[in-house]
């Protein structure tokens, strides 16, 4: 396990750490209204990679560990793996349509770049999450270094040559899109020979049909959770325009690597549950959510305190007089951060449970309760309040999820087939 952990904690740092430097760096390089609209496309990105959690890669993750023979093993690796291609499909698709709407046909090469970035970062996604589930944590690491660095010394060397295109955002999203498309290559061609064609149909029926009641439920708690936890991010877009999404997501850059971190705990920790779960081992179980939950909590209050105390020097040098105001902002995003960080730790083992229909209620609660104060930020004219409703919302889903958790973890629904 700490093996593990440390791979994805490394793996999941490095992430983190590009992600963290590219989002400064479009808050330093480009206007408030443009990095706005990256924001948007970073928050779909998002979601879609959340769907594709629910649909791909948690029942992956949960089955696979539990797999009795190689041929079931085989036969799951093939149909998610079609599965994730037809996905990739229907976002490249949407994504182009979706995005012609709303940016016009005057702006066609950031619908073409921000279309190609969100298609590729789904792909890739995709076979991180495999490698995860297959235990070869050391192989993600590699790749997710090749693919940061690819992208950083790329946009590093356009940046001194003075290069970039303008608007930047377009040339960061197929910077970004081509280092994550070739680094996946590899990871592409081994996995090739898990999906001939032959029998896939039938196949990919068969299991879905098994895992189809999960599935569901996962699928909605995928779309409340983004209504409760992101919703603002459109809310704010459709409302009160781009820049003001710039201003919420700028307060929100600084707390982006906790998130991650959340992530790797999730890739690890996820199977194990699952595990532990199946041996009917209720003390492991409980171990590790607990040592996860406090080791979270305790880390979310440091790093609030330490923003605290180096705020005056550090707002200087991130936001270079861009954002004005920001200092409550952050604070509020600080407070958002540890009840969801706390709320996301205890998620992953209700689904390790499988115990996805009450996860989900517990999300729509969240999210009911989040968009009575959107509705009443909008109605104010107060983006700001926007915060509070994600705040609402998961104080509201955390309280129930601890009341699942609080059942006997062994007792398990009953899978419809």
């Amino acid at each position: 396990m700490r093996r593990r952990l440390f791979f994805s904690v490394a793996d999941q740092g490095i992430v983190s750490a590009f992600n963290f430097a590219l989002n400064l760096f479009l808050v330093r390089m480009a206007a408030p209204e443009e990095f706005g609209v990256f924001a948007i496309i970073s928050a779909v990105s998002l979601f879609a990679t959340m769907v594709q959690n629910a649909i791909v890669s948690t029942p992956l993750s949960v089955h696979l560990p539990i797999a009795t023979d190689a041929e079931r093993r085989t036969r799951l690796l093939r149909v998610f793996s079609a599965a994730n291609v037809m996905l990739s499909g229907f976002l490249l698709a949407g994504g182009l349509v979706a995005l012609g709407i709303w940016l016009g046909v005057g702006q066609w090469p950031t619908v073409l770049a921000a279309s190609f970035y969100l298609v590729t970062q789904f792909v890739r996604e995709y076979y991180r999450s495999l490698l995860a589930v297959q235990g070869k944590l050391a192989a993600l690491l590699c790749t997710d270094i090749a693919c940061m660095f690819l992208a950083a010394t790329t946009l590093a060397a356009l940046h001194v040559l003075g290069k970039l295109d303008w608007p930047i955002i377009d040339s960061v999203f197929v910077v970004v899109g081509m280092a994550g498309a070739l680094t996946i290559v590899p990871a592409c061609v081994t996995s090739g020979k898990l999906r001939p064609l032959r029998g896939l149909a039938a196949e990919m029926s068969g299991v879905f049909a098994e895992q189809m009641h999960e599935i569901r439920w996962s699928l909605l708690g995928v779309i409340t959770t983004e209504v409760q936890n992101r919703g603002y991010v459109y809310i704010a877009a459709a409302v009160f325009g781009p820049a003001t999404v710039a201003q919420l997501q700028a307060g929100r850059i600084l707390f982006g690597p906790l998130n991650l971190l959340t992530n790797a705990w999730a890739r690890v920790a996820r199977p194990q549950l699952a595990s532990l779960i199946g041996n009917a081992d209720e003390e492991g179980f409980n171990t590790v959510l607990k040592r996860a939950f406090r080791g979270f909590a305790a880390f979310n209050v440091l790093f609030l305190g330490g923003l605290w105390l180096a705020w005056t020097p550090l707002s200087a040098l991130v936001f270079n007089g861009k954002y004005d105001n920001l200092g409550y902002l952050v604070a509020a995003w600080g407070v958002a951060n540890l009840v969801f960080q706390s709320r996301s730790c205890l998620s992953i083992g209700v689904q390790a449970m499988r115990r996805f229909r009450e996860l989900t209620m517990a999300t729509i609660a969240g999210a009911a309760a989040s968009i009575v104060l959107v509705a009443g930020a909008c109605y104010a004219g107060k983006p700001a309040w926007l915060i509070a409703a994600v705040v609402a919302g998961e104080c509201v889903a955390l309280a129930i999820v601890i009341g699942i958790l609080r059942q006997r973890p062994d007792a398990q629904p009953a899978v419809s087939g």
